[in-house]
C-alpha cells in the first residue's frame, strides 16, 4: 500500500514538473501552442522608427496585434519590409493605411492601423497594406532651420530696403519742400493768373470755333448721304459692266485678237519700210540734193525776174559755167 502512495507521488510530481515544463516552452520559448492563429499583413516604410519584432500594432489605438519582422526589401533595398500580426477579427479595409506613431514624446514607436471607412470592403489576409511616411524630427529641425536662416535673411533685406526707402523718402520730402518754398508759390499763382487771363481771351474764339464745327457737322450730313447714293450708283454700275463684261466676253476676245493680228501687220509694214529706206538711202539723198539745187535755181531765176523782168523778152545766151579749176 506504501509502494501504491509513493508511486502516486512520483506520478503526481511527474505531471506537475510536465506542466511546468509546457508552460515554459509556451511562454519563455515563444511557442504558439495555445495561442490562437493570428493574420498577417505586409507594410513597407522608408523610415522604420525603431520598429523591431515585438512591437506594437495598433488598430484604432486599440491594441490587435505586434510587429513579427522588420527586415529590408529584398526586390528595393530603399525601403523595410514590415510584417504585422493581428488578431483575425480586425477589420482592416481595404482603405486603411498603415503609419509609425507613438504615444506622447517619451513612448516608443508602434504601428498604428487607420480604421478606413465604413463602406470600404475588408483587406484579406496576407495583403498588403498602404503606408503613410512619418516625418522625422531631424526634417523637422532642418526646415525649422530654413525657415529661421530664411527669416533672418529676410530682415536684413528689409532693413536694407527700410533704410533706401528711409532715404529715398527724405529726400522727397525736401524735393516737395523746395517746391512748395514762397518764390514757388508766387510763381505757380503767376503762372495761374496768366492762364486765366489766355483762357478769357481765348474763350470768344474758341466758341466761334465750336459752332463753326458743329455747322460743319450739321453740313457733314447730306454729303455723307449723298456719298453713299454715289457710292451706290458706283456699285450698280460695277455691277452693270461685269455683266457687260460677262456677256461680250468672247466679242472682246475676238477684237482683241484681230487688234493683235493688225498690230503684227503694221510692225511688219514698219520694218519692210524701215527696210526699203535703208537700201535707197543713197539714191534718195542724191534726190533730195537735186531738189535743193533745183529750188537754188529756182530761187535764183525769180530774183532775176524781180530786178530784170524784160530778161523774158530779150534773152542772152549765157556762157555755160567754167568748173573751177579749169
Amino acid at each position: 500500500m506504501a509502494r501504491s502512495n509513493e508511486e502516486i507521488k512520483v506520478g503526481v510530481v511527474v505531471a506537475v514538473a510536465a506542466a511546468l515544463f509546457l508552460v515554459a516552452l509556451v511562454f519563455v520559448g515563444g511557442f504558439d501552442l495555445l495561442r490562437k492563429k493570428k493574420s498577417e499583413y505586409t507594410t513597407y516604410f522608408k523610415f522604420a522608427g525603431g520598429l523591431e519584432p515585438g512591437s506594437l500594432v495598433r488598430y484604432g489605438g486599440l491594441k490587435v496585434g505586434t510587429v513579427k519582422s522588420a527586415n529590408l526589401d529584398i526586390a528595393d533595398s530603399t525601403r523595410i519590409k514590415v510584417v504585422l500580426q493581428v488578431e483575425p477579427k480586425t477589420p482592416i479595409k481595404t482603405n486603411s493605411q498603415a503609419r509609425i506613431s507613438s504615444l506622447g514624446f517619451l513612448g516608443e514607436n508602434y504601428v498604428e492601423v487607420s480604421p478606413g471607412t465604413r463602406n470600404a470592403a475588408l483587406l484579406p489576409a496576407g495583403s498588403e497594406i498602404p503606408a503613410m511616411e512619418i516625418v522625422q524630427l531631424s526634417d523637422v529641425f532642418n526646415n525649422v532651420n530654413n525657415i529661421t536662416v530664411n527669416a533672418t535673411k529676410l530682415v536684413n533685406d528689409l532693413d536694407e530696403q527700410i533704410l533706401v526707402l528711409s532715404k529715398n523718402s527724405n529726400e522727397l520730402i525736401r524735393n516737395l519742400n523746395d517746391v512748395v518754398s514762397p518764390e514757388n508759390k508766387e510763381h505757380f499763382s503767376s503762372v495761374m493768373a496768366n492762364t486765366d487771363g489766355m483762357l478769357k481771351e481765348s474763350r470768344p474764339h474758341i466758341e466761334k470755333t465750336l459752332a463753326n464745327l458743329d455747322t460743319v457737322t450739321g453740313k457733314m450730313g447730306p454729303i455723307l448721304d449723298n456719298l453713299n447714293g454715289t457710292l451706290g450708283k458706283a456699285n450698280t454700275l460695277t455691277d452693270h459692266l461685269d455683266g457687260v463684261l460677262v456677256e461680250n466676253r468672247q466679242q472682246i476676245h475676238d477684237t482683241l485678237l484681230r487688234l493683235q493680228t493688225s498690230l503684227a501687220d503694221a510692225e511688219r509694214i514698219i520694218n519692210d519700210l524701215d527696210d526699203t529706206l535703208g537700201a535707197n538711202r543713197g539714191n534718195l539723198d542724191e534726190t533730195l540734193e537735186n531738189i535743193r539745187v533745183t529750188s537754188q535755181n529756182l530761187k535764183e531765176f525769180t530774183d532775176t525776174l524781180k530786178q530784170h523782168p524784160y530778161s523774158l523778152i530779150r534773152i542772152k545766151a549765157e556762157k555755160d559755167r567754167v568748173p573751177p579749176g579749169k
